[in-house]
């Protein structure tokens, strides 16, 4: 019996490790289940979290009302029993919903789960819209695979690297608990992939409706996603229409792809800005929060220690930002030396909205506001393909290989290896520090106590052996085949598709 299942379960396990989003699948279920181990045993609420303040903006939305960041998390304490004093805050601006300058799409889904849980079990209510939240990262993260591959197509073994690369520990825990960032960083990679898709592959309506629908859920979710709609519309016209010679019909049909992907999430999200620009004078209704919390600018250097949450994250990710620093410069010099600087307009997309994001998030901890690496999910693809590139380029002064050959694959599979395996046993390590710090110090009891927080720990330690095991089997699969002559791709940008793109 014994030998016949294992028979069976041989060529399905040699199948699954054959697929090209294999790592990205095995770590987006490792990222699921640690992070639901964290949100199962993590006290309900989490200030730190603002789960308070989610659950608060649910409330009010089943209750037909769509909050303001002065509106009250608790009108009535009979309605949270168990947890009233806890979610009633400290003070008067933590008594209120502070995230309901947020676009209310992802509050919107989870408002039947208060419907069915907030009289019954209001623990396993927030549990539930946490584990939400962590499905959320874990599309993400699988997300970032996808991307990764479109980026450096002939180099797997970096789109393999990149996924462990963008599993910080930190990022991690923050999985665990009921926020938005899950779902809105999905989809806004989503809206990534798609246009790149648009640019590369050319313009089909599936596509078009694809792009159209990842955007109307970003930009739903978080206001980073309006800026994205933004960026990839304009681009998507700009790169069309020159495709075409800048002629009539050409720019119809780059006006008719942009015009979708823009003017649907606009035509669904508007109002909501508009209303923020009302209510708080700005659409994001940042200034508003940053005096509700009487939030200190930091204009000095000196002073870079007062930014609430920027320790944390540094702290936790040393590897790859010393990697960041110091190899993707060399791995950038090498190649723009060996091929040259060559513009390419995904490229283009993906580094305007990294110097964006950045550029808004300095200008918003200037201001007071406090750092979160979450905030950085949106750009995560870019920076986890650089810093995996980086980490690869390290095998290339161990032992030089013709770029593009079989050996210079194979040299990619095993230094990739070795990184995600540091990678993995630092995330292990990391995130029983910080679990053991955030919860087990500081409660003495869980939500969620008995075998399964357990076990999904155990399962998740064997989903990072079988990631491992995954790309051996790669490397030692191309240590059996002869090296052949195949166009190079380092880090530099595949050629543009220049096939005609029409709508069909």
């Amino acid at each position: 019996m014994t030998h016949t299942t294992t028979d069976r379960i041989r060529p399905i396990a040699r199948r699954f490790a054959a697929r090209p989003d294999a790592v990205a699948l095995l770590a987006a279920a490792l990222l699921f289940l640690v992070g639901a181990q964290i949100a199962l045993v993590f006290k309900v609420p989490s200030w730190g979290n603002d789960e308070p303040a989610h659950t608060g903006y649910v409330a009010s939305l089943a209750a037909g009302h769509l909050p303001t960041i002065d509106t009250d998390i608790v009108d009535d304490p009979a309605r949270f029993p168990g947890t009233a004093e806890e979610l009633q805050g400290w003070d008067a601006a933590h008594g209120d919903i502070w995230t309901a300058n947020h676009p209310p799409l992802f509050h919107l889904a989870m408002v039947p789960v208060w419907w069915a849980l907030h009289d019954v079990n209001q623990s396993g209510m927030i549990i539930t819209m946490r584990l939400a939240n962590t499905l959320g990262f874990a599309a993400w993260l699988y997300l970032v695979g996808a991307l990764a591959r479109e980026l450096v197509p002939r180099r797997p073994a970096v789109a393999a690297l990149a996924v462990v690369v963008a599993a910080a520990p930190t990022l991690v825990l923050r999985s665990a608990f009921f926020q938005n960032d899950g779902w809105a960083s999905a989809s806004a990679v989503l809206l990534l992939l798609t246009t790149v898709r648009l640019l590369r592959r050319g313009a089909t309506t599936p596509r078009v409706a694809l792009a159209a629908a990842a955007g109307t859920v970003a930009a739903g979710t978080r206001a980073q996603g309006v800026l994205l709609v933004a960026l990839c519309s304009v681009v998507l016209l700009v790169v069309l229409a020159r495709r075409s010679g800048w002629r009539p019909d050409g720019w119809k049909r780059a006006l008719v792809v942009s015009g979708v992907v823009g003017a649907v999430p606009a035509a669904a999200w508007a109002w909501f800005y508009v209303r923020n620009y009302r209510l708080y004078g700005d659409v994001t209704g940042q200034d508003a929060l940053l005096e509700k919390f009487d939030r200190v600018p930091v204009t000095e250097w000196h002073r870079i220690d007062n930014i609430p949450g920027l320790t944390e994250p540094t702290l936790a990710t040393p590897i790859l930002i010393g990697v960041f620093l110091v190899l993707v410069p060399i791995a950038l010099v090498r190649s723009v030396r060996r091929h040259g600087a060559r513009l390419d307009a995904v490229w283009i997309l993906l580094a305007v909205h990294a110097l964006v994001t950045l550029q808004s998030l300095v200008t918003f901890m200037q201001a007071g506001g406090g750092f979160h690496d979450r905030y950085l999910m949106q750009v995560m693809p870019l920076l986890a393909t650089a810093v995996a590139v980086g980490m690869l380029e390290v095998g290339r002064w161990v032992r030089a290989r013709t770029p593009g050959t079989v050996a210079a694959e194979r040299r990619d599979w095993w230094v990739a290896t070795a990184w995600a395996s540091v990678l993995l046993v630092w995330l292990a390590g990391a995130v029983a520090w910080l679990e053991d710090y955030y919860v087990f110090s500081r409660q003495e009891t869980s939500p969620v106590d008995g075998p399964v927080p357990d076990a999904m720990v155990a399962v998740a330690v064997g989903l990072g052996v079988a990631l491992v095991t995954v790309m051996v089997g790669r490397a030692r699969a191309l240590d059996r085949r002869d090296d052949v002559d195949r166009p190079a791709e380092l880090l530099e940008p595949v050629e543009d598709d220049r096939r005609a793109f029409i709508l069909s």
